[in-house]
């Protein structure tokens, strides 16, 4: 065996150990877990409809749900630490939302909430830049 082959037969074990660790923490953070996604269409008739088994949640910063957000959101932002209580009922489906390009803040919440004993967690496809895209209402903090 050359020393060529000796280091790359090394790098190549440490690169699947480096995968290996990077596929074992991804499952534990819940990175891994997805949640059924609801359209913003499908939403805004449920607010229309004024539906009492739906609670919209925003995971933006406070400041930013108070420059506008969902009519009827209530604002629960995120965090990098969900811990106990968890102020939101357990009895409704939780809409969860966020400004991110690919819902990253609102999934990783579901995923918190899903470890609180949260089942019925949905999360906006688009989030709230697909619900200003499409013109609809927004409600601001007076």
């Amino acid at each position: 065996m050359t020393k060529n082959t000796y280091i790359a037969g090394i790098m190549a074990c440490a690169c699947l150990l480096a995968l290996a660790a990077l596929v074992a923490l991804a499952q534990e953070e819940g990175a891994s877990q997805s949640f059924p996604g609801i359209k913003c269409e499908e939403l805004k008739k449920l607010i229309d409809s004024k539906a009492n088994d739906v609670l919209v949640v925003c995971n933006d910063p406070q400041e930013s749900y108070d420059e506008g957000h969902i009519p009827g959101a209530i604002s629960f932002p995120w965090v990098s630490t969900l811990k106990p209580p968890v102020s939101l009922p357990r009895n409704k489906t939780l809409v969860l939302y966020c400004a991110c390009s690919h819902e990253e803040d609102s999934s990783d919440m579901a995923a918190k909430l899903a470890k609180f004993g949260y089942h019925d967690l949905k999360v906006l496809e688009g989030g709230w830049l697909r619900w200003l895209k499409l013109k609809y209402p927004i409600q601001k903090k007076t």
